[in-house]
């Protein structure tokens, strides 16, 4: 089962203790679900306008995601989870091509470096990265890289946020 999201608008001046949100859900290539929270605390709202139902998704999601660690708790992976894990990898995504416009960001060494560019060339800043480090993988303008980057630094924050 392939989910995705799309249109996503987040507005962050109305989110308060939950993100404010809208999106589609897309299943499998078809729009499933119209999603969204207020951002008042409340859980994820799901208007189902496919043949899908969100009671098979969650299913489908807890027999292969794994379980979502809170503390001592155990959750089992639903979908308000996976639209979570989804909208913070199309926000970082956007994060990192905002960076890409003022800095060259490479993947080195399985970890996410920028350089700034300060008026020069990213070409110029590339070539000299790749003098000083050719296995170093640059993310401006290449989607695959920012994926694989984005996935770095999700990576990264949760085991920054073990214990």
């Amino acid at each position: 089962m392939h989910i995705e999201l799309r249109k996503l608008k987040i507005v962050a001046a109305l989110s308060e203790e939950t993100t404010c949100y809208t999106a589609e859900i897309w299943v499998d290539g078809e729009r499933a679900f119209l999603a969204s929270n207020r951002g008042h605390g409340a859980a994820d709202m799901y208007h189902a306008v496919g043949s899908v139902s969100e009671h098979e998704v969650d299913a489908w999601l807890a027999a292969n995601r794994a379980p979502t660690r809170i503390g001592d708790s155990v959750l089992t992976h639903n979908l308000e989870f996976e639209v979570a894990d989804l909208m913070t990898r199309i926000e970082e995504a956007r994060r990192l091509r905002r960076a890409c416009g003022t800095s060259l960001v490479v993947i080195d060494e399985g970890k996410v470096w920028s350089y700034p560019l300060k008026g020069r060339p990213a070409a110029m800043v590339a070539a000299s990265v790749r003098r000083a480090k050719p296995d170093a993988r640059v993310v401006n303008d290449d989607d695959a890289a920012i994926d694989a980057a984005v996935a770095i630094m999700i990576a990264a924050a949760g085991t920054a946020d073990a214990p």
